[in-house]
């Protein structure tokens, strides 16, 4: 159980908690479950209660980065790392592009499930 315990304290955080269960239930867009992640962070009264949930976004997400439609790189998702979904994409494009080194000046990052290896 990913949402035992999580309790919104606005009609807003019920609403995403909504969506966030219906996405993972359908394995919906991973992007649209970190971001409902986020959402939710900011409006609990525990926000140690999303711990479960942010275990296993960090285990079955990573981020695609890919440039002229190929695959070049993955990055893990570390969401303890980042107040909010913005802070989140600033660091990943940081580490694209201050850590790596691609020729590619067109780079794309996207939230994906990791596949089954």
């Amino acid at each position: 159980m990913l949402l035992p315990t999580v309790t919104p304290t606005t009609s807003k955080g019920a609403d995403l908690l909504l969506d966030l269960r219906d996405l993972l239930l359908s394995h919906g867009h991973p992007g649209k479950c970190v971001s409902c992640f986020f959402g939710l962070l900011g409006d609990l009264r525990q926000p140690g209660a999303l711990k479960p949930l942010r275990h296993w976004l960090e285990q079955h997400l990573e981020v695609e980065v890919s440039a002229g439609g190929r695959e070049i790189d993955v990055l893990p998702v570390r969401l303890d790392e980042a107040a909010d979904l913005e802070s989140f994409c600033h660091q990943a494009i940081k580490t694209v592009r201050f850590d790596r080194s691609f020729r590619d000046r067109r780079i794309q990052l996207r939230f994906r499930y990791k596949s089954a290896a």
